[in-house]
C-alpha cells in the first residue's frame, strides 16, 4: 500500500463534489442518479432481512436510508464526507467514521448495511472497522465490497478509483471475517450474490452477510 494512496484515504476533502459528480473522471458519473438502483438495492434487502431498524455506514446522499424510511423501516446513516452530508435526501444522515462508531450502543440495529465501503478503509484498520459495525448490529451486517479480480461497473473502465485502497480477492475477506471469530450466513450471501441485480450491476460475488445468530 503506498503512501499516496493512504492520504487520499484519510483526507475527507478527497470526497468532495468533484468525486460525487463526477469531475475528476475516477469515481461516480454523478452520484444523484444512482437512487434508482439504491431504491431497488434497499427495497429487495429490506425482502431478505426483514430488519426492525437500519444504519447504513457510508451511506453518501443516503439513498438507502430514505428507502427504508419509506417502507416504514427507521433507519438512520453515518457517512464520512460532509459534501456527502450537505447534499443528504434525508436529516438522519450524521457525518461519522466506520472506525468510530462509539456513538451506538452494542446490538443498536437489526441490521448495519455498509455498501463499497471497507475497500476505502486501510487494512490495519479493517478489524476496528469490521468489529464496530458487528458490535451495533443486534443480528446482521450486510457488506458490499469491491473485490480484486472482479470486474464492476465502479472500475471505470478498468482505471480504478484510488480511494478503493484494500482491494483483496472474496477468500481474503472471509478469512478476515473468521480470523475476527465473525460467522457468515451463507444462504443470505447466495441470495444477495444471485440477485438479478448483483449480475446486472456486476456485483455478484461481493456481497458478505456476517450474522450474530
Amino acid at each position: 500500500m503506498n503512501g499516496s494512496k493512504l492520504f487520499i484515504q484519510l483526507t475527507k476533502d478527497f470526497y468532495n463534489k468533484d468525486y460525487f459528480e463526477g469531475k475528476n473522471r475516477i469515481a461516480y458519473d454523478s452520484y444523484a442518479r444512482a437512487d434508482g438502483l439504491l431504491n431497488t438495492f434497499a427495497t429487495w434487502t429490506n425482502q431478505l432481512f426483514k430488519p426492525e431498524s437500519v444504519l447504513d455506514v457510508g451511506c453518501a446522499y443516503g439513498f438507502v436510508v430514505k428507502r427504508f424510511q419509506e417502507l416504514g423501516v427507521p433507519a438512520t446513516g453515518v457517512e464520512y464526507s460532509p459534501y456527502a452530508v450537505s447534499c443528504a435526501v434525508t436529516q438522519e444522515i450524521t457525518e461519522g467514521d466506520v472506525r468510530d462508531l462509539s456513538r451506538f450502543k452494542d446490538n443498536s440495529f437489526d441490521l448495519v448495511i455498509g455498501t463499497e465501503l471497507l475497500e476505502h478503509i486501510p487494512e490495519d484498520d479493517l478489524f476496528k472497522a469490521v468489529k464496530g459495525m458487528y458490535r451495533v448490529s443486534k443480528r446482521w451486517v450486510f457488506l458490499l465490497i469491491c473485490t480484486a479480480g472482479t470486474e464492476h461497473i465502479e472500475s471505470r473502465g478498468g482505471k480504478g478509483d484510488p480511494s478503493h485502497i484494500t482491494m483483496k480477492p472474496r477468500w481474503w475477506w472471509g478469512s478476515l471475517f473468521h480470523r475476527l471469530e465473525i460467522k457468515q450466513d451463507f444462504p443470505k450471501e447466495d441470495f444477495a450474490n444471485n440477485h438479478q441485480q448483483s449480475k446486472q450491476m456486476k456485483w455478484a460475488g461481493r456481497f458478505f452477510v456476517l450474522s450474530k445468530e
